[in-house]
């Protein structure tokens, strides 16, 4: 396969415990971290070697990628671990890892980890220019079609390096490292005094995939917290596409419900007021409250249909119970429901008060078509009379059944878009610029 890891490898000895240090680039290497005294050291063109550094921030346990294990990376090439630093920002205590990647064909590449979050790191072959957003201090980084803000603004300081290196790695300390995000992209800007700079594009790469390249357990690497710079939010991808199908979906509801309406138009069938008789006795039964009232006769035409019936009535400190049965006339089957109004009101301590209602509703679908009348028995409280009236609509707008659908529908995604607001708060609580829809 092209760009596959080959075993050309070479020696050197580190000048300060002679330890033979294997390293995979001879012809490029030239600075060098000694795993076992921990000296920085460079090799001179004549074969002799200068030290560098000594290391005292010595890391506690060994690198969680050994030098010379190989792995597969998001390219799709294999790349074998060289090097290994442990870097802080300057002007913060944040510490990460960056593993140095080497491939004979391709060059170089890194694989950075911090609390956790992986990133894949190359040189950019693209000239991107950071420019200001629309705010003036709010840098912006273009690539193609892509915006990228910015995020971090750092000089690094190398803390401890392992392994080899094509340059002296504490020249890095010198830079001035800019970082503009687009999850789950980043591109990265270095740049120093008298010297040019360089770009390198990043992306963020889930755990499990380091460790089924690296041959690893999730147990062996380090436990991710917070929430990553470039790390997807959830939904990655589909967010968009959920929103525009949730949007569609929202429409054709609607458009579905007033067709509805259209081919199945709101009729009011009756609408007739009755007087109750008087109360009887305190201790009489509720069935003898009261003779059965008989409504007009109306029509069903469309069926099988949903009716809607309003109950307006004078109740005023009693109540009324009202069983009703609607009866078809010509095939006697019967539906029936029963409606409780009550209301009571007063003046207490001054304050006015008020409770219960004068109205009820009820609703009966799969209704058949056919003529219809309402046997009505109501009851009220000793020795009082109450009038109320009836009103029966076919085919009457239920908004609850809508507001059911569009909640149903609506539900998922906002859940969705919840824990991306949330997710994407915590990212910007990492970074010391706003967040870009502050900007």
């Amino acid at each position: 396969m092209s760009g596959q890891v080959t075993s050309l490898e070479a020696r050197v000895a580190c000048p300060s415990c002679l330890a033979q240090l294997t390293y995979y680039d001879p012809l490029a290497s030239t600075v060098f971290g000694c795993p076992e005294c921990h000296t920085l050291f460079k090799r001179q063109p004549n074969g002799t070697t200068e030290r560098l550094k000594s290391f005292q921030d010595v890391p506690r346990e060994a690198p969680i990628l050994p030098l010379g294990s190989i792995g597969t990376m998001p390219d799709g090439l294999q790349y074998r671990v060289t090097g290994y630093m442990l870097r802080k920002e300057a002007s913060s205590p944040a510490r990460w890892l960056e593993f140095m990647l080497f491939n004979p064909d391709t060059g170089y590449a890194q694989l950075a980890v911090y609390e956790g979050h992986w990133t894949f790191i190359k040189p950019s072959d693209q000239e991107h220019k950071g420019l200001p957003g629309r705010s003036g201090s709010h840098r912006v980084a273009l690539d193609g079609d892509t915006t990228f803000h910015i995020y971090n603004k750092y000089q690094p300081r190398i803390l401890y390096a392992t392994g080899e290196f094509d340059w002296n790695v504490l020249d890095d300390e010198q830079l001035t490292v800019t970082e503009f995000v687009a999850p789950p992209l980043m591109l990265v800007e270095e740049k120093a005094k008298n010297r040019p700079v360089h770009w390198y594009r990043a992306e963020h790469i889930e755990p499990k995939h380091i460790a089924q390249a690296f041959g690893l357990t999730m147990s062996r690497l380090p436990y991710r917290s917070g929430v990553g710079a470039v790390q997807p939010p959830p939904g990655g991808n589909s967010w968009p596409a959920l929103k525009n199908l949730t949007w569609l979906l929202l429409i054709l509801t609607l458009l579905t419900e007033l067709v509805m309406v259209g081919v199945r138009p709101r009729r009011e069938l009756l609408n007739q007021e009755f007087v109750s008789d008087v109360g009887a006795a305190p201790l009489a039964t509720a069935d003898a409250t009261g003779k059965v009232q008989v409504s007009e006769s109306f029509e069903v035409h469309q069926g099988p249909a949903v009716l809607n019936f309003e109950v307006h009535s004078s109740v005023n400190n009693t109540w009324l119970e009202l069983p009703v049965s609607l009866v078809n006339e010509q095939t006697g089957q019967g539906f029936e429901f029963t409606k409780s109004i009550e209301h009571y009101s007063g003046v207490e301590d001054g304050y006015s008060w008020s409770e219960g209602s004068v109205e009820a509703e009820a609703t009966l679908a799969e209704v058949p078509p056919g003529r219809y009348h309402l046997n009505l028995y109501p009851a009220t409280d000793y020795n009082r009379q109450v009038t109320f009236s009836v009103t029966v609509t076919e085919n009457p707008w239920v908004p609850s059944n809508l507001l059911l659908v569009v909640l149903a529908l609506l539900l998922y995604p906002a859940v969705l878009f919840y824990r991306r607001h949330s997710h994407e708060h915590q990212r910007w609580e990492q970074s010391n610029f706003p967040p870009p829809h502050l900007t």
